[in-house]
């Protein structure tokens, strides 16, 4: 956008017509390449109103930008941290992919180290919980669950406390790295994870209790305690997309929780299009 064009912009976004404001918003392809101008723009100006819409146009196109890299990632073969890491740029616009990548690059190694090619899936897990749960002391955090840090992978590997469901994309995540078939599992209110070999389930894991190893029927027993109707959706693995799904509707709702109305109408809004475009 030119000179011109951009003082024309700042301009009508001055304009205290709220309708004026609408059109400019509306002919604007609010999407990663405006964001530079409107950046430009808003350290241009001057005026309350033009600042606060500015912000507003900016923060509709990160948003946007945010759900067309995460329809990317679903659409190639990519592990399920980038996924994770893309959610978190929600929250932390700057952070870097590498940081969390080489954090569990840190631990697979160490994993790695301990593993041999004649264990059983059972010791590769109690392996990888003795290195995740011993070593690092990764931990499910009893004392805030509902806190919005216990989903996001970066405060997860920062804090060293996650939630049932950020600890078991940090598992995940790990097993991919290691080549492990280790898969997200729906569990309403305590997602958890499934060993599969080939297309058998062979056990389940609950990352928030340091990787117990548990099986169906506990897992039966525990829908059954908490009251929630039967479904085998429920106790089956599910695919990368759909874990990140629930983060982002996780989120939603720790966000509405909170207050945080306007973020949680992000969320919303976020998974609505993921959903929609799958």
């Amino acid at each position: 956008m030119d000179k011109r064009n951009s003082e024309a912009l700042l301009s009508l976004l001055n304009d205290p017509d709220k309708d004026t404001f609408k059109a400019v918003a509306g002919s604007l392809s609010l999407d990663a390449e405006i964001i530079p101008v409107l950046e430009c723009l808003w350290r241009q100006a001057d005026d309350e109103p033009a600042i606060s819409r500015l912000d507003w146009l900016i923060h509709r196109a990160r948003l946007n930008k945010l759900a067309k890299r995460l329809m990317e990632w679903r659409g190639k073969i990519a592990e399920i941290l980038e996924g994770a890491w893309l959610v978190a740029t929600y929250q932390y616009p700057d952070l870097p992919f590498a940081e969390a990548d080489e954090a569990i690059d840190g631990i697979a190694r160490d994993v790695w180290l301990e593993l041999r090619d004649d264990m059983t899936p059972l010791e590769q897990v109690e392996t990888i919980n003795r290195v995740l749960f011993g070593k690092y002391g990764i931990q499910g955090d009893t004392g805030s669950i509902i806190s919005i840090n216990n989903v996001l992978i970066n405060n997860v590997l920062r804090t060293r406390k996650g939630n049932h469901l950020g600890l078991a994309i940090l598992y995940i995540s790990l097993a991919q790295k290691l080549d492990i078939p280790i898969f997200g599992v729906p569990l309403l209110r305590a997602f958890a994870l499934a060993y599969l070999n080939d297309d058998d389930l062979l056990f389940y894991i609950d990352p928030f209790s340091g990787g117990r190893i548990f099986d169906e029927t506990e897992a039966r027993r525990f829908l059954k305690e908490q009251q929630i109707p039967f479904d085998r959706e429920y106790i089956r693995p599910c695919s990368d997309e759909v874990t990140i799904q629930m983060l982002i509707a996780e989120m939603m709702l720790l966000y509405s929780g909170k207050g945080m109305k306007s973020k949680a109408k992000d969320m919303e809004e976020l998974l609505r299009k993921l959903m929609k475009e799958g």
